[in-house]
């Protein structure tokens, strides 16, 4: 009796603590969000569900047998779980929380696989004939909707496509022989079988290309090309340059000196070569261009060119002309040092400042010019004094627009102050400035020129000798030193003295401007002014416009352009001042 108690005792103790295992399965197909995790929860515990195809998840646990008789659970998304509260079959609420769970009695009922938010299978409409083209594999009920098959091939790279066919039938695909190694150069994403053509050597295979590779077996891109330029330099008319046979020199050639010499075939007097050149801008590829100029016999002279054309590179002393190759070319004739032939009218000309400094007061170290042209940039534009002399030279282009400039020096540590009354002078007008006016050189050109050397604040150069002629306010002349000097008129006077006799003390109190203007003048002393009259250079008087402002401000409007001399009668005397109309 005694043994039989203890076997009894055993069997039932295996039975409490044996466990079963459980599969759990949810179908997601009609959750209408986006989600990551699915998860299978219990209590505080969420257990990542396996995703099995179709949208399918499962969940597999052993559970003890005291649990197994009203076991709760729920599933759940991104720890968010479903919402119960309207499945009356098979949900519980937990007394505790009021919480509804799924809930199900395992020692009655294995798990089914139910819909989310469901206590039973999704219910999924379409087509549920497999052999139907529609055919939905996940449907449940069929809704009448399955299209019959049109069979045919529907792959259309296949040479048998069928546009109408709605399932899959035999395709038949070309035959591409290519390359089928992917690291190869050649590689043929297309090729159906490898026809033994993989290459693995990158370079330019135009056999017309300046860089041809004949070891090649995959182009690169990279062929070079080489195109005839052709050059021409235009001598018309040029005749301050003696030369024998002009050359063509450039990074292209070395700046060999005479290996490139031109030829005037037709006797024009415009020089031509051609040669061949590389497309692009020659060895730097960050250049504008192939560099090159134009020179003479072996060097023995060469252009100078200014930096500011606009077919030239380069600053100074190295400013060459530049050329961008991308075709047979036929440059257009170029003058000696210039961008155009030597007939076309230039926008723009050489100028050369010349300063002498001799007699300046203030101690310098770099004179330099400022003006309309540089935007009275201070010291971008220094001037040198190359044989040390004192006289100081500046070369660049300018425009033919009318100019006005003043010497400076040191970055405007010092600058002319120039006297209104001098010829070589202009005053403006400018309300942005103390005075109201500016006073300032100017000049107008339509050629190279060199202008005359300037002595600071003057008018002449520093050695200039004053011509001894003086004059009264009546233009009777005389020479101061014998006597014997006499004028017939007034404006011959004016053209060849020097100053009247009376203006030392009263010439700065009288001022015009600006000089030169359109037409518009102001006249401004500290006298009364009685009366103005306007001749021409050939002495006739000129009918203007006056307007008077007050006893010493008249302003004057004349309609003609030209020279004109503006005698101005003051009290006992006349002051006669050159004026110019430039429109």
């Amino acid at each position: 009796m005694r043994k039989l108690f203890i076997l009894i005792l055993t069997f039932s103790t295996f039975n409490i603590f044996s466990q079963n295992s459980f599969t759990f399965t949810v179908d997601m197909n009609l959750y209408t969000g986006v989600y990551n995790d699915v998860q299978f929860n219990r209590g505080t515990q969420f257990y990542n569900m396996v995703d099995i195809g179709n949208n399918y998840y499962q969940y597999t646990t052993t559970i003890p047998p005291f649990q197994q008789g009203q076991y709760t659970y729920k599933f759940c998304v991104d720890s968010v779980c479903e919402n119960m509260n309207n499945l009356s079959n098979c949900y519980s609420i937990n007394p505790t929380t009021g919480d509804t769970l799924r809930s199900i009695n395992l020692n009655i009922n294995l798990p089914d696989t139910v819909c989310w938010q469901s206590c039973s299978s999704c219910i999924i409409y379409g087509c549920t004939d497999s052999t139907s083209s529609n055919f939905n594999p996940l449907a449940t009920n069929d809704d009448g909707s399955c299209i019959p098959c049109i069979y045919g091939c529907t792959d259309s790279t296949a040479i048998n496509y069928d546009s109408l066919a709605t399932c899959n039938d035999t395709c038949i695909f070309p035959v591409i022989g290519g390359c089928m190694d992917t690291i190869a150069c050649n590689y043929n994403v297309l090729a159906t079988y490898d026809d033994g053509s993989c290459g693995y050597i990158l370079g330019c295979m135009d056999t017309s290309a300046f860089n041809y590779d004949s070891l090649a077996t995959c182009s690169d891109s990279s062929c070079i090309y080489e195109y005839n330029v052709t050059f021409q330099l235009d001598l018309r008319g040029v005749t301050n340059i003696n030369y024998t046979n002009p050359e063509l020199n450039g990074i292209f050639n070395g700046w060999c000196g005479n290996c490139a010499q031109m030829t005037d075939n037709n006797n024009d007097s415009i020089w031509e070569i051609t040669i061949p050149l590389l497309e692009g801008s020659g060895p730097n590829p960050n250049a504008l261009g192939w560099e090159y100029k134009f020179s003479a016999d072996n060097w023995t002279i060469q252009e100078e060119l200014f930096e500011g054309d606009h077919c030239v590179v380069g600053t100074p002393p190295y400013i060459n002309r530049y050329i961008y190759v991308t075709q047979d070319t036929i440059l257009p004739p170029v003058c000696w040092g210039g961008c155009n032939d030597c007939y076309t009218p230039r926008l723009a000309y050489n100028v050369t400042f010349r300063l002498d400094m001799s007699n300046a007061l203030s101690s310098f170290t770099t004179p330099e010019v400022n003006g309309l042209f540089n935007n009275w940039c201070g010291s971008c534009w220094q001037m040198e004094d190359i044989n040390n002399d004192n006289i100081w030279e500046f070369t660049t282009l300018v425009d033919t627009n009318l100019q006005e400039y003043k010497f400076s020096a040191d970055n405007w540590s010092i600058q002319e102050e120039l006297d209104s009354s001098l010829n070589c002078v202009i005053t403006t007008l400018d309300s942005s400035l103390s005075l109201g006016y500016a006073v300032n050189r100017y000049f107008t050109i339509n050629s190279d020129t060199v202008l005359d050397v300037f002595c600071w604040e003057q008018c002449n150069s520093c050695s200039f000798v004053q011509k001894t002629w003086d004059c009264d306010g009546n233009g009777n002349c005389y020479d101061p030193q014998d006597g014997s000097g006499t004028f017939t008129d007034s404006i011959s006077c004016l053209n060849y003295c020097t100053t009247p006799n009376f203006v030392a003390n009263n010439y700065k109190k009288l001022s015009i401007y600006p000089n030169p203007s359109s037409g518009d003048f102001s006249v401004s002393t500290n006298e009364n002014i009685e009366k103005l009259v306007l001749l021409d250079i050939f002495g006739k008087q000129v009918d203007f416009d006056v307007e008077r402002k007050s006893n010493g401000f008249h302003n004057i409007k004349i309609k003609s352009t030209g020279t004109f001399f503006l005698k101005i009668n003051l009290k006992g005397k006349s002051i006669t001042k050159k004026i110019f109309v430039i429109k």
